[in-house]
């Protein structure tokens, strides 16, 4: 009888979700996609068949399906976080309990998360943890909402399995985000990276707001002042420190600092003694990056050119062409703030190698992004499993214990 209400519930929502799909007018892919999702999540609403190594697989092909299906990156997307939403995520096995780490007071299952900008409305956050994240940051989320920039804004760059976006933060404002968080439960740490309003000219107020709204609904907050805050090759301290001191006042939950990849040395030696003064709770690092190899050189970021044709000029580069510069920042933030402050590392990471490369320079979490687009959901549980072996064959009993290993050589 339970399991006739669940398909009930089942067929309801996966039929509310196929239409809203159609009306949306979606291209003959999008629609295929919505009504295999109709009977799927009928069949597949069991939590022993999607822990399965078979669905697993599925799962990545319908992925790797959804990516070359579907031209338009921003469509294919959207409709991989509806799948999620219908419950068709895989359901990963139990961490080992060799993940388990503490950072700033929050216990997370697994250091490895999903980066901003994967869930901006705070839609798959439970599915994300069910699939073996530790943490997930929802958002950017701003205080009122805004559309972003005109579509296409996002590219994928097939060759280099990387991203350029410059979706301009399209938010569907806090007190939305807010409310759906509050009405989901959390499987995993849940965070939200905020920001102003395109339009606002107060960005202190802004922060305020969006914090405020947020309090209660998130564990964490990310304030993402990894742009507007560097100018003419000056960091604002003062601009920074007030966006930090805001959230403050504004919440409960630890505050973290997201920093851009594009910093020089001396610019992250004031980013990293302002963060000692703050006594910040934690800094992300980095952001994507506005640097392209053709045309920036200074400081060094490429180690190789890229092989994809028409790199777009405009907006933020993501994927493993960063991965490199992010260990290299990531020591270097450690270093500079004598490992008192935590650091989440991101950018460019698609494998355990990175991710523990990223952990032995300082980071005490990792996140990954674009990696999913061409990897699919398998990734997670692949790269979190990789830690383990990679920290037992270094001689450390939990992946925790080589948080900064590089610099105790």
């Amino acid at each position: 009888m339970m399991r006739t209400a669940l398909r009930r519930v089942a067929r309801q929502r996966c039929t509310r979700h196929a239409s809203a799909a159609s009306q949306q007018g979606g291209s003959g892919p999008l629609k295929l996609v919505a009504a295999g999702a109709a009977g799927a999540i009928i069949y597949f609403n069991n939590e022993s068949i999607r822990g399965s190594s078979f669905y697993w697989s599925l799962a990545d092909a319908g992925a790797n399906l959804l990516r070359e299906g579907i031209s338009d990156a921003e469509d294919a997307h959207s409709y991989a976080l509806q799948l999620l939403n219908l419950g068709l995520g895989p359901v990963a096995p139990k961490a080992d309990t060799a993940l388990e780490t503490t950072v700033f007071g929050l216990t997370f299952a697994a250091p490895v998360g999903v980066a901003a900008g994967f869930d901006k409305r705070g839609l798959a956050h439970a599915p994300l943890g069910t699939m073996g994240f530790g943490f997930v940051e929802v958002g950017g989320v701003t205080p009122a909402p805004q559309p972003g920039n005109e579509r296409p804004r996002v590219f994928r760059l097939k060759e280099d399995r990387a991203v350029v976006n410059f979706v301009g933060l399209p938010s569907e404002g806090a007190e939305v985000v807010a409310a759906r968080l509050k009405s989901t439960e959390k499987t995993c740490v849940v965070g939200a990276n905020v920001t102003k309003n395109a339009i606002s000219k107060d960005a202190v107020a802004d922060h305020a707001r969006v914090v405020k709204a947020l309090d209660g609904a998130v564990d964490f907050v990310v304030v993402n002042a990894s742009c507007p805050n560097v100018k003419g090759g000056v960091v604002d301290v003062k601009a920074m420190a007030a966006l930090v001191e805001v959230a403050r006042k504004n919440t409960s939950v630890p505050v973290l600092l997201k920093v851009s990849p594009d910093l020089d040395e001396r610019q992250r030696r004031t980013v990293a003694n302002t963060a000692l003064r703050l006594k910040l709770d934690g800094l992300v690092v980095a952001n994507t990056t506005s640097r392209r190899p053709h045309r920036d050189s200074s400081p060094p970021l490429f180690k190789t050119p890229l092989l994809s044709p028409d790199v777009p000029d405009r907006g933020g580069l993501s994927g493993p062409p960063l991965v490199e510069n992010t260990r290299a920042i990531v020591h270097d933030f450690y270093r500079k703030t004598k490992g008192r402050v935590p650091i989440v590392g991101v950018g460019g990471v698609s494998s355990a190698d990175d991710a523990y490369a990223l952990i032995r320079a300082g980071a005490s979490l990792v996140q990954l992004y674009t990696a999913l687009v061409y990897h699919g959901p398998g990734l997670g549980c692949e790269i979190r499993d990789g830690l383990v072996e990679r920290a037992r064959r270094d001689g450390f009993e939990r992946v925790r214990d080589a948080v900064g290993a590089d610099h105790r050589r």
